[in-house]
């Protein structure tokens, strides 16, 4: 199986984040102001002035930016949520799927969720990548690249990360108790 590092102070954070929802019971604030897909659009806009239009490096990061995006909307409400947080995404969805106010234009988890839940994809993707086809040359090069995201991210981590999570009032407690 791969590895990817992750910096240290990306792995404080997740953890800080798993306290806050599992043991504090808190939510991340949904739809976040900057969503997964902004957060890799502005990465690949970054990282695209130092590439040649048209190498194998550029169409490495276009892949690797398709790729991050499609993994996300599957992954999200199958393997990236806490268990506290699944009522929350039965909501949002209801939300986005309805297209009125803030979520309005959002029409995936991509658009809704933030940097928490697509670091919480990076530190899985090696399990992911060990059930694909992928070839050792790919998954370096995989590797690579997903290295300069996360020190990219780490860098950038309050632009990104939600500094305040919300109290869940007592009406979501109870509906969460009902969702497994």
């Amino acid at each position: 199986m791969i590895k990817i590092p992750v910096p240290d102070y990306i792995k404080s954070l997740l953890v800080d984040d798993w306290e806050e929802v599992t043991k504090n019971l808190a939510l991340i604030p949904l739809p976040a102001p900057k969503p997964a897909n902004m957060i890799i659009d502005e990465y690949f806009d970054e990282e695209k002035q130092k590439r040649f239009e048209g190498s194998a490096e550029m169409d490495l990061l276009e892949e690797v930016r398709s790729g991050l995006k499609e993994y996300f909307d599957v992954a999200l409400g199958r393997t990236l949520l806490y268990r506290f947080e699944r009522q929350q995404y039965a909501d949002a969805r209801k939300a986005w799927t309805e297209g009125k106010g803030e979520w309005k234009g959002k029409t995936c988890v991509g658009d809704v969720y933030g940097a928490e839940h697509l670091c919480r994809m990076i530190v899985q993707l090696p399990e992911m990548i060990a059930q694909t086809n992928m070839d050792g040359q790919s998954v370096n090069r995989l590797r690579e690249e997903m290295t300069k995201f996360l020190q990219w991210l780490s860098r950038n981590t309050r632009a990104y990360f939600t500094a305040e999570y919300e109290k869940a009032n007592p009406e979501y407690l109870e509906k969460s108790r009902g969702i497994s």
